[in-house]
């Protein structure tokens, strides 16, 4: 209501005032073009009144509204390598502070961490990954992607290529001088730390993987490492444990963020670019019917070992050519309120408070 009126005044009040102050000074002939502009532009100086100047989206997360930079991928194939990014705009008012480096999982790709658009048409934007690129951006990190040779992440394989790709990437860009930090999940994050060891990052961030520090030996001058993981995962948690107690005794700065399995909702599938609201209430209705949910509204069993795509497709839920293009995307989300092993942006803010923080104490 208190919007209406705002608006229903900025009618009658500040283009009537604008409108009644210019005629004063015009002739009659000025006064009818004077009229036909107002006209034609009145509706757009209202709707101007109704939306913020900065043109960033804003997603509905498990706890605020968060506005995120909106993504425009580019792929870009060097070195045989497929390779997505994007440097945020100054004139979205965001200028590039440092850069940021991603390593996906197992069976994950570059094209992942973005939507599909013409400058990236093998994009395919999954929930999660492409929140964490729109944090990243809005917090003026410009964004890399690499793909992995093979499926997994591999040290022999990959890490001489990505050091190369990484340097040449920043010298084309003009990006040099800004701090690079990194952020690996599962196989990407066994990657990132291993790469650590010779790429100078201000600082990394390991996501549901404990590091190959159990392999490695490690120096003082290794960068201050997040580990991001998954409480039901209780093997792999005590296993982060040992990795945080060395690089602790060996001076470096460490720290974690434990995830938890998420409550879902009728609009919790409106985390999917494209998928509208009425959607995602069916397909939880049928999971709640057909005990894919529980009545406390929390995954019964991991979405990797069930088949939930059957009672969607029984109930046609949506329009057959529409389970394959979202797949993999209603997979990550159960995945991720399941909570034992998936990307996650929801602690992005902590992610990203805990990197500034670390890039500060070192003065970049």
């Amino acid at each position: 209501m208190a919007r209406r009126i705002i608006e229903r005044n900025l009618q009658n009040s500040t283009l009537q005032n604008i409108y009644v102050i210019l005629q004063a000074q015009v002739n009659a002939w000025h006064k009818f073009i004077l009229t036909t502009v107002f006209i034609i532009l009145a509706p757009v100086l209202i709707f101007a009144a109704r939306k913020p100047l900065l043109f960033v989206k804003t997603i509905r997360t498990q706890d605020s509204n968060i506005p995120l930079y909106p993504l425009s991928g580019r792929l870009d194939y060097i070195e045989e390598t497929q390779v997505v990014w994007q440097v945020p705009s100054a004139s979205l008012l965001v200028t590039p502070k440092a850069i940021l480096f991603l390593a996906h999982g197992c069976n994950g790709r570059a094209a992942f961490f973005w939507d599909k658009s013409t400058d990236c048409a093998e994009c395919l934007g999954l929930p999660e990954e492409r929140v964490i690129v729109m944090h990243a951006l809005a917090k003026g990190y410009a964004v890399i992607a690499i793909s992995s040779t093979r499926e997994c992440w591999s040290i022999s394989s990959d890490k001489a290529k990505v050091m190369s790709i990484l340097s040449f990437w920043i010298k084309d860009k003009g990006l040099e001088g800004l701090p690079i930090v990194a952020l690996g999940a599962s196989s990407g994050g066994f990657f990132v730390s291993a790469l650590a060891r010779d790429y100078k990052f201000e600082a990394i961030v390991i996501m549901i993987s404990e590091g190959l520090f159990h392999k490695m030996k490690i120096g003082r001058n290794y960068p201050p490492t997040l580990f991001v993981h998954m409480v039901k995962d209780k093997r792999r948690a005590s296993l982060i444990r040992n990795a945080i107690d060395m690089l602790r005794s060996k001076g470096i700065d460490t720290n974690e963020i434990k995830c938890y399995p998420l409550i879902i909702t009728p609009e919790y599938f409106t985390k999917i670019p494209g998928l509208d609201s009425m959607t995602s209430h069916r397909i939880y209705k049928v999971f709640k019917e057909t005990g894919v949910i529980g009545h406390d509204n929390l995954m019964r069993l991991d979405g990797r070992a069930m088949n939930w795509m059957m009672p969607l497709k029984e109930r046609q839920v949506m329009p057959d050519n529409y389970y394959k293009l979202w797949d993999m995307h209603v997979q990550e989300l159960l995945n991720l309120a399941y909570g034992f092993h998936e990307m996650t942006s929801i602690q992005s803010n902590e992610i990203f408070e805990w990197l500034g923080s670390q890039m500060l104490k070192q003065g970049v």
